[in-house]
């Protein structure tokens, strides 16, 4: 019984997430920041404070003052996806306008899901199980003029019906302002790189990915923003359009589109929308995904500067 209970568990715990892959921990696609995911993900050249902890590491070098974020998601399958983080410049050093600033950042990923029961051949009921998985990342970045680089370690951890599997990897961010006619941000992210979880005998790859991003102002209150990404392992290229409209200084307007590849097999997988609100140094963003016959997702974020 508790061989079939595994084997069903992780079938199961694969579902949520709704990517078909090759990889293993699949929960580290999921994005975590409203305002990425209502524009289609095409994040790697906008990420900054703290939400960059899960799209371009650099990025929390634009925290110019200490930062805190949290996001809630009611994903697919009643599952919960939430992340806690915080950015923190340290002593010393310039402002992150004028380079040579070094900030601090620590996050926490959790994808769970409620107690599941599960029904042998007869329709009786066998047993129950419970899953999550989850990461703490601690990541270090400097501003050195137009450039910021960043690094950062994370712990992850998955458990599926008392059955447990960790392991470390590694992520890394380059992120620079070029010298054009219209302000054009470049930014290149690698992550999850490191060596995949073990589940009794079975050893399955991270999902190891390579991000290369643009994005632009082309005129005031108008970002547009393009991504490109390679999942490794997985063998999926994707490409994630997104635009932002400030309609006044404290609402923004989002939306965004990423391919099939890398959304999932349903339609709908890869057109968001979502709406942003900033108040006294505090922003809160929404987005909404459709997934079909899935249902929507919708992510909340808020996030504050002290």
């Amino acid at each position: 019984m508790k061989n079939k209970l595994l084997t069903l568990a992780v079938l199961i715990s694969q579902a949520p997430v709704a990517f078909a892959a090759s990889s293993g921990a699949a929960f580290l696609k999921i994005d975590s920041d409203a305002r990425a995911v209502s524009m289609g993900s095409a994040y790697t050249a906008l990420a900054s404070g703290v939400s960059a902890m899960s799209y371009n590491i650099s990025g929390i070098s634009f925290a110019g003052r200490p930062e805190v974020g949290f996001s809630h998601t009611s994903w697919l399958m009643d599952s919960n996806h939430d992340f806690v983080g915080v950015a923190l410049p340290l002593k010393g050093g310039n402002s992150p306008a004028g380079g040579n600033r070094w900030v601090a950042g620590l996050g926490l990923t959790r994808l769970s899901n409620s107690s599941t029961e599960v029904r042998n051949a007869d329709r009786s009921v066998g047993g129950s199980f419970s899953a999550y998985d989850q990461s703490v990342s601690v990541g270090l970045a400097r501003a050195l003029g137009r450039t910021r680089l960043g690094m950062g370690i994370k712990y992850l951890e998955s458990s599926i019906a008392g059955e447990k599997a960790a392991t470390v990897a590694v992520d890394m961010g380059f992120s620079r302002s070029l010298n054009t006619r219209l302000p054009l941000s470049l930014g290149l992210s690698v992550q999850n790189l490191g060596r995949g979880m073990r589940y009794i005998s079975q050893r399955d790859p991270l999902p190891l990915s390579l991000s290369a991003g643009l994005s632009s102002a082309i005129i005031p209150g108008l970002n547009l923003a393009v991504d490109v990404r390679r999942l490794v392992y997985d063998k999926q290229t994707s490409v994630s359009l997104g635009t932002e409209y400030a309609v006044f200084s404290g609402l923004s307007l989002r939306s965004g589109y990423l391919t099939r590849a890398a959304a999932t097999e349903v339609k709908g997988g890869g057109i968001s929308a979502g709406v942003g609100l900033n108040i006294m140094n505090a922003s809160l963003d929404y987005s909404v995904t459709p997934y079909g016959e899935l249902g929507n997702t919708q992510k909340i974020t808020l996030k504050k500067s002290f």
